[in-house]
């Protein structure tokens, strides 16, 4: 009688903490695992792998995401889900060239506990200009926000042309690989409140692609999904986004893929055949010929688009848009975002011969006009530009921070304008940092600076630095077992940095009353008048009017050669054809 006692009682708690890590969601019920944070040893629930959508796959390869049918039994979540299918051309990652499945629409929930308590949520969406995504906890792991008690998730949605093949009409409208983000928020908002977050109290964290996708999906009809937002180096009036005509840029894909059509289901049916690989392979040309230098636009063949049809996700250009933006924003840039951008000439500055011989001319902000590429202004404005950035207005192989410095000013004018943006519609307020912090945790900047011979201008934080801050990065974690042996008064700039992040989500101020971690650091919100923002260096300053004199070249560039524009191009009388 005692062992059968005994049985029911090993029983009962062994079936107790079995339901623990069970949830049961409006698609069934699905079973997680347990893990410990890095540097408190805090124990928390992670389900990894929960689908949200139908697989993408033969039919739906390209269309929109489609509702999936519950699943039976329990759905084990305990392992990582492998990243959508894309091509690494980042020799920085270690996963580099063609990777991922087109089965992958899954996202991930990591909570302190799976409870009544209802805690703030953070979505992380991450990627680099919607081409490459991240590996999951492998390259940015939750810890830091669950020790602030956060429940954090992550989403994987279609990347290139994948996710943004349009064809202009219904079949496959476009921004496929939004419309998965705006499924997976659906499911998030309906569900999280089982994992221990508040469905009213969700922040979209996005960076670098990922910031260009919250940026566009705060003018959405998705924003009643969340409820805060930070844009972290990416802002969608980068011209590289909303490019037009992308029909004529599918049928070219399927002229190179020797499919000869004029018809959008037959291109349709035949691109669902074709491997992935070869779409990897001639995605790039099917990009106009000498695009960038006719429009001055970076390259992204299939991107998002402003859409067709009035009940499209994104139906305006951001710029275009007077709608309130009633959330609080958090939005920022690092100090030298161009390092990544520069890293062929921080390894051999002699290519730079070949940029002084043709300029990159690329604007910084979304225009109404272009440069012809064949019309001596087009000379004289890459001119003005080389004048104010290099000495003595040419580019030599000495001319590496200069162009650090220009490329990454592409990047934060943009980003910029789109604060400025925010802070003169939104009736909430608007938190402006500028990053330019360089200690133990900047990955991206020391993974360049191992093949670097140049070391001048490389001061400052490159894009992306300030993830392994917010995030464990494994590959650091030597360096982050130092902050373990800190002492409460001497806790550095990673903890302040988590700390107000993690305020910005549950309260929508980085910097609330009464936050003895970050003493007298007070962070006001930035507007058109006082225009302060944070500078995040050695020390946590408030300052006023970041980068006036670089931007204000820009306002100037802009409004002169706007003023010479005919038609959108900016052209003369005499071509340049002959010397060219």
């Amino acid at each position: 009688m005692k062992e059968i006692i005994h049985f029911i009682v090993l029983f009962s708690i062994s079936t107790l903490v079995l339901a623990k890590n069970e949830v049961e969601t409006t698609h069934g019920r699905v079973a997680g695992t347990q893990f410990k944070t890095f540097l408190e040893e805090k124990k928390y629930q992670a389900f990894m792998g929960i689908p949200f959508a139908t697989p993408p796959v033969k039919d739906l390869r390209f269309k929109s995401p489609q509702s999936m049918k519950p699943w039976e039994g329990v759905l084990k979540a305990t392992k990582i889900k492998p990243a959508c299918i894309q091509y690494n051309y980042n020799v920085l990652k270690s996963q580099y060239g063609e990777y991922g499945v087109e089965d992958c629409l899954y996202l991930d929930i990591f909570t302190p506990a799976v409870d009544e308590n209802k805690r703030p949520v953070v979505i992380f969406l991450y990627n680099e200009r919607l081409q490459n995504s991240y590996n999951k906890t492998k390259d940015y792991s939750p810890d830091f926000f669950i020790e602030e008690d956060l429940v954090v998730v992550t989403i994987s949605h279609r990347l290139t042309v994948f996710g943004f093949l349009s064809l202009e009409d219904d079949t496959v409208p476009g921004n496929a690989g939004l419309k998965d983000i705006v499924m997976a928020l659906e499911w998030i908002s309906n569900n999280i409140d089982k994992f221990g977050g508040d469905p009213s109290k969700i922040t979209l964290l996005g960076a670098q692609g990922g910031a260009v996708a919250v940026d566009l999906l705060i003018r959405s009809k998705a924003k009643k999904f969340f409820h805060s937002a930070i844009i972290q180096s990416g802002s969608s009036l980068n011209p590289m986004y909303l490019q037009e005509k992308v029909r004529d840029r599918a049928f070219e894909l399927g002229k190179l893929l020797e499919i000869s059509t004029s018809s959008t289901h037959r291109l349709l049916e035949e691109l669902n055949s074709v491997s992935p690989s070869k779409l990897f392979e001639l995605e790039y040309r099917a990009a106009p010929d000498d695009y960038f230098k006719d429009n001055q636009k970076g390259i992204l063949t299939f991107g998002p688009i402003v859409e067709k049809h009035a009940n499209g996700l994104i139906t305006e250009y951001p710029e275009d848009s007077f709608e309130n933006i009633n959330i609080p924003v958090m939005i920022g840039f690092n100090s030298r975002e161009g390092l990544a951008a520069s890293h062929l000439y921080l390894e051999t500055p002699n290519y730079l011969t070949y940029v002084e011989k043709d300029f990159p001319l690329l604007m910084p902000l979304r225009l109404k006009f272009r440069f012809d590429p064949f019309a001596s202004s087009y000379y004289n404005a890459a001119k003005d530009i080389k004048n104010f950035y290099f000495k003595k207005g040419k580019v030599t192989i000495k001319s590496t921070p200069e162009y650090v410095t220009y490329i990454g000013d592409v990047v934060a004018y943009s980003l910029d304008k789109t604060a400025k943006m925010y802070a003169n519609l939104s009736s909430k307020p608007v938190y402006y940092y500028h990053f330019d912090y360089y200690g133990d945790f900047n990955e991206n900047k020391d993974l360049l600076l191992k093949k670097a011979v140049v070391e001048d201008g490389t001061w400052g934080a490159t894009i992306g630095d300030e993830l392994c801050y917010l995030f464990r990065c494994p590959n650091l974690n030597d360096k982050y077992a130092k902050l373990k042996s800190l002492e409460a008064d001497k806790i550095g700039t990673q903890k302040k940095i988590v700390k107000m992040w993690a305020n910005f989500v549950k309260y929508g101020n980085p910097t609330p009353e009464n936050d003895s971690l970050l003493n007298d650091i007070k962070w006001p919100s930035y507007n058109l008048e006082t225009k302060e923002y944070l500078l995040i260096g050695k020390n946590f300053q408030v300052k006023t009017n970041l980068w006036q004199e670089r931007f204000k070249f820009w306002d100037n560039f802009i409004k002169k050669w706007e003023k010479r524009a005919h038609n959108g191009v900016v052209t003369d009388d005499k071509s340049k054809r002959d010397e060219l």
